[in-house]
């Protein structure tokens, strides 16, 4: 390091060498004035321009840099990694010692399992595809659709059409009671009929068939039930009466030939809504069961028939227009001689389709042909239909809801059920039939609450009114007659609409907070992550990129040595030049203190023989000056009162040379500032230079 007299701030002022008492004495005068006011001025100053005054060679970090081992590829990749990534924790690990090394490798393996336990809870929840339900309440201002309605007769068959059917005297009371365990629910005829017996009215009923070629079973159904004008005899809707049998048409059920009044489709527009709650805006039918018509085994007519109803009277369904009735809704009963008020409420329920996060279907499935509304429940009937007919050649009338396929007679379903769906399961019997997996839940759907009250018995005026309107007596009446009234208790409905509990962009939103919060991991972090392991990959299966990584290593080596080799030149260039700037600013300027990088550097004097040119000398040989500012600061601090700090050497009063340049070497002189004692009224007078003194440096 060297004193600059290029710089002007640093420059110590032109002045005449001082004189010098022997001894260490104190002397002064205006010139030494000015120098010890500029020295003052510049140790107050000197941290703030120190980077100015001094040339740094940043020796040391080539140095370091030589002293490193050589890497591999993947080493040599890895550190350039672990330098710039921007996830957490790889620069700690790779720069990372003994213990320290070791608590990081443990810290971001924690957090990396962490991290991708939530990733599996997360994707794992997004997979399964959760739902919310959101519920609303609807208001209709024009009123709510009338929904339909299918009313049938607990009675299935008139007895006036059993005996024109039985004019040949061929039918018997169990060949009828075997046609009409046809349309009778499957699994109660498989559960509860003898087989023995079943096998012997088969063998009748086919003796029939074979009398009879135009029989056909679906029209025995369709014709031995009540017609319309039988069953009912009047109906109003609002207030306004209307003719029933107008806007009905018949619907063959397990129960038998029913009706349906579909007022959607078939009923003009002041019929379709209803536009206020309560009974008198709704529906009533009044209806007749005929129960003179019930074969009671009298006057050597067929016996009484049950199959699985306890009652005499009506059961009616409410359901969607074009649905199924039985399938579609639980049915309401009434008997004769009562009323029944059924207030019902709408529900709507919208699902999600399978194609958009849910498990719905809107459509049939692709081998299903048939002309009905998709339904759960209808889906499920034409595949247990299918499944009959593709084993035993025909299907219960219960499955056969489209009427498709052929209707298995009862020993022919039981007979199926018996060689081909039974099974035995630690001693029990079960029947196998298909999951139908395929049928889902229609993704829209309405259904109809009811909630119902009855009232029993006709008070005498209504007696009269019903006498005057059917034509009928008053024993008929109280023996038949049923009033049915349906309306809606509210004018709104509830919809239930499936929502998707939770989306891509909200599970990428997770996964990226776990990211950050564990390793402080992005899409650039992941996409820095795929570089790395890329160029390992690479690394490890292609030669050619190793032997490249071997020529760049090789040659940044080269590189690396030229430049320590230049660096070690300008070095020793540099060291000579201070030494011989140093030495003349000593031999020019007395009494002057040179500025040093941040106060901990030193100068030195060429150690050595005075033949020797001390402008070729090396730093590597020199002795040292010490000084020391902050002493230098604290004396300049202690001044006296008039301002003036004295210099003072001690044990030195010559100027070292070629012949006492040795003695320096062993006790380097210590620069001290001393301030001078005030004198009241004489100016100082400059001391007398002893004889041959020279001014030291």
């Amino acid at each position: 390091m060297y004193f600059d007299p290029q710089h002007p701030s640093t420059k110590p002022p032109d002045a005449e060498p001082s004189r010098q008492l022997s001894g260490g004495e104190e002397y002064d005068n205006n010139h030494s004035v000015r120098t010890l006011n500029s020295i003052k001025g510049w140790a107050s100053s000197s941290k703030q321009f120190a980077n100015q005054l001094v040339i740094e060679v940043p020796v040391n970090t080539y140095k370091n840099a030589k002293k490193i081992k050589g890497v591999g590829s993947a080493h040599r990749e890895t550190k350039h990694f672990s330098s710039t990534t921007t996830m957490h924790g790889p620069k700690r690990i790779f720069y990372g010692k003994g213990v320290a090394r070791a608590f990081w490798i443990l810290i971001v393996g924690l957090a990396l399992a962490m991290l991708c336990f939530q990733i599996f809870v997360l994707l794992q929840m997004y997979f399964s595809k959760p739902t919310l339900s959101q519920v609303s309440f609807i208001v209709n201002e024009g009123g709510m659709d009338f929904p339909a309605v299918t009313v049938c007769n607990f009675n299935p068959i008139k007895k006036s059409y059993v005996r024109e059917l039985n004019a040949s005297g061929d039918l018997t009371g169990e060949t009828l009671e075997y046609l009409l365990q046809t349309n009778m629910d499957a699994m109660f005829v498989f559960s509860n009929l003898d087989r023995h017996n079943l096998k012997k009215t088969h063998d009748e009923a086919e003796t029939y068939f074979q009398n009879h070629t135009d029989f056909q079973i679906i029209n025995f159904l369709r014709t031995a039930g009540y017609d319309c004008g039988e069953m009912f005899l009047t109906c109003y809707f609002g207030g306004r009466r209307f003719d029933c049998c107008k806007y009905m048409k018949p619907k063959v059920t397990s129960l038998g030939k029913c009706w349906e009044l579909d007022l959607q489709n078939l009923a003009p527009e002041w019929m379709r809504k209803q536009i206020s709650p309560g009974s008198e805006a709704g529906l009533q039918m009044i209806v007749d069961a005929q129960l003179e018509e019930e074969l009671r085994g009298e006057n050597g007519d067929a016996k009484a028939i049950f199959s699985d109803i306890y009652e005499n009277g009506f059961r009616y369904y409410i359901h969607p227009p074009g649905a199924n009735a039985e399938l579609s809704s639980e049915g309401i009963s009434v008997s004769p001689s009562r009323t029944v008020y059924s207030a019902i409420k709408t529900v709507s329920h919208n699902l999600l389709s399978r194609r958009n996060w849910g498990n719905c279907s809107e459509h049939w499935p692709g081998h299903y042909d048939t002309f009905l509304y998709y339904s759960a429940s209808a889906c499920r009937a034409l595949c247990i239909a299918q499944h009959f007919n593709n084993t035993c050649g025909c299907a219960p009338f219960t499955y056969n809801v489209d009427g498709k396929k052929k209707i298995c007679a009862p020993y022919e379903s039981i007979t199926c059920m018996d060689e081909y769906m039974l099974r035995k399961v630690n001693g029990t019997d079960y029947l196998e039939l298909p999951d139908c997996t395929e049928c889902h839940m229609e993704c829209q759907s309405t259904s109809y609450t009811s909630y119902n009250s009855y009232g029993d018995g006709f008070n005498r005026g209504s007696l009269e009114w019903l006498k005057k309107i059917s034509n009928k007596t008053e024993s008929h009446i109280k023996s038949n007659v049923a009033v049915i009234n349906i309306f809606f208790l509210e004018m709104f409905y509830t919809s239930y609409s499936q929502v998707q509990a939770t989306s891509l962009t909200e599970i990428l939103s997770d996964i990226g907070g776990n990211m950050g919060m564990f390793l402080g991991m992005s899409v650039i972090t992941i996409t820095e992550l795929t570089l790395f392991f890329s160029k390992i990959f690479w690394i490890m299966v292609s030669k050619r990129r190793r032997q490249y990584m071997y020529s760049k290593k090789k040659n940044e080596k080269e590189k690396e040595q030229q430049l320590d080799d230049a660096v070690k030149e300008f070095q020793e260039r540099r060291s000579r030049r201070n030494s011989r700037e140093n030495i003349s600013a000593l031999s020019n300027y007395s009494n002057r203190i040179m500025p040093i990088e941040e106060f901990q550097k030193k100068f030195a004097y060429k150690n050595g023989n005075s033949e020797e040119n001390l402008s070729s000398a090396s730093l590597d040989s020199v002795i040292e000056l010490k000084f020391d500012i902050n002493e230098l600061r604290r004396q300049l601090n202690q001044q006296s009162s008039d301002g003036i700090a004295r210099i003072r050497l001690p044990n030195q009063t010559t100027r070292p040379n070629s012949t006492n340049l040795e003695n320096y070497s062993s006790t380097p002189p210590i620069f001290t500032i001393e301030p001078s004692s005030r004198r009241s009224s004489q100016t100082p007078s400059p001391p007398s230079k002893p004889p041959n003194s020279q001014s030291p440096k």
